[in-house]
C-alpha cells in the first residue's frame, strides 16, 4: 500500500554502523554483482561477502532520507543495520531505485532484500516476505477546528485519498453514506484537504506523520482505522533467509532499542482528552501496556483490551510516555 514513485537515477551508497556523509555516486546498480549463481543462497552469499545489500527508495522520510548535513537517516535505515548485525553481516550497502523496481532488483540478484514501506503483496511474483517489522493503520486527517473526529462523522462528506486501490476499497467497505471519494497523486496531495476541496482524508501512518508537517492547518484525529504492516521482501526460494530475518526482527522488536527507533522517527503526542465518564489510568515512568494490564486487570494478555480502547488515539503502543492518559475498561466488564 505504498504511495509515491519518485523519479531518480540509480545509485549505490555504502554505510557502516554510524551514518557518514554521502559519497559521490558510484556506477549504476545494473553493474552490481549478482548472488552466487551456483549456490543461489542469498543469506550465505551475503554472509560470505560481509555485506547485506538493501534495495530502497531514496528521499523517503521518515523511513529513509539524507539530511541537510549529508547524513543518512530514517527508521528503515537504522533498522536495516540492526537486521544485518543480527544476521552476522558487518556491513550494509543501500541500492537505490524507484519504488516499483525494488522487487526486480532482488529477483535479479542485485540486492539481497528490499525495504521501502512495502506491505506484503502475494501478487508480486517471485518474492517472499518476512514477518512484520512495523504495524500500522490508516489514519483520518481533517482541518483543525473540524467537527469530524471519527469515520462515523463522515456521513455526507467528501473524502480525499491517495490514488491507491487498497485505500479506496477500504473506504467503500467501511464508510457508508458519504459523498464522493476524490483521489490524488504526487507529493503534497494533502493540499486538497488544506484547501477544503474535500472534508477529510484517509492516509497511511507513518507517511501521514511526515507529510502533514507542511500543512499547519491540518491534524490527525484518528489512528489505526485498519490493520496493516511493513515487511522485508526478498527473492523466493530462500527459507534460510526468511527464518533468519524473522528471528532477527522478533529479537529487535523485543528490545528497548526498537522502542527508541519508533519514538525517534514516528513521534506523536497523544491527546489527553477522553470521553466524559471514562475510567482512566495515567501512565507512569517505566509503564508498558503489558505492565498496566497485569497490575490493573490481573492479566498481561489484557493489554489488548486496553489497546482496543485507545488505538484510535495512539498510532503505536510504543509511543506511550509518562503522563499520557489511557482509557481503561469499566471495572464491571468481564475480561
Amino acid at each position: 500500500m505504498r504511495k509515491f514513485i519518485w523519479p531518480c537515477g540509480v545509485a549505490l551508497f555504502c554505510f557502516a554502523t554510524s551514518a557518514a556523509a554521502v559519497p559521490p555516486p558510484p556506477p549504476p546498480t545494473s553493474n552490481a554483482p549478482a548472488v552466487n549463481a551456483e549456490s543461489g543462497n542469498v543469506l550465505k552469499a551475503a554472509q560470505q561477502a560481509g555485506v547485506l545489500r538493501v534495495a530502497t527508495e531514496p528521499d523517503f522520510p521518515p523511513l529513509y532520507w539524507v539530511d541537510e548535513a549529508g547524513k543518512e537517516r530514517g527508521f528503515e535505515y537504522e533498522l536495516a543495520q540492526r537486521i544485518a548485525k543480527a544476521l552476522g553481516i558487518p556491513n550494509v550497502e543501500l541500492v537505490e531505485d524507484d519504488y516499483d523496481k525494488l522487487p526486480t532488483l532482488a529477483k535479479e540478484g542485485k540486492a539481497d532484500i528490499f525495504m521501502a514501506g512495502y506491505v506484503p503483496d502475494d501478487s508480486i511474483e517471485g518474492i517472499s516476505w518476512s514477518n512484520s517489522y512495523l504495524d500500522f493503520g490508516l489514519c483520518l486527517i481533517v482541518p483543525k477546528g473540524s467537527p469530524v473526529k471519527t469515520i462515523k462523522q463522515l456521513k455526507g462528506k467528501n473524502i480525499g485519498a491517495y490514488d491507491d486501490p487498497a485505500v479506496t476499497r477500504w473506504i467503500d467497505e467501511n464508510i457508508a453514506n458519504r459523498k464522493a471519494v476524490k483521489t490524488y497523486l504526487g507529493p503534497g496531495w494533502l493540499f486538497h484537504v488544506d484547501n477544503r476541496e474535500v472534508d477529510a482524508a484517509i492516509y497511511d501512518y507513518p507517511l501521514a506523520l511526515e507529510e502533514i508537517k507542511a500543512f499547519k492547518r491540518l491534524q490527525i484525529v484518528s489512528f489505526n482505522l485498519n490493520e496493516s504492516n511493513y515487511a522485508v521482501g526478498f527473492k523466493s526460494g530462500n527459507p534460510e533467509l526468511q527464518q533468519a530475518l524473522n528471528s532477527a526482527i522478533e529479537s529487535i522488536e523485543a528490545s528497548d532499542d526498537y522502542v527508541g527507533l519508533i519514538k525517534r522517527y514516528l513521534p506523536f503526542k497523544i491527546s489527553q482528552e477522553v470521553p466524559e465518564g471514562s475510567d482512566t489510568y495515567t501512565i507512569q515512568r517505566g509503564d508498558t501496556l503489558g505492565k498496566v494490564a497485569t497490575e490493573k486487570l490481573g492479566m498481561t494478555a489484557s493489554w489488548k483490551t486496553i489497546w482496543e480502547l485507545n488505538k484510535y488515539r495512539i498510532p503505536n503502543p510504543n509511543l506511550l510516555e509518562a503522563g499520557d492518559i489511557l482509557i481503561m475498561p469499566k471495572s464491571k466488564e468481564t475480561l
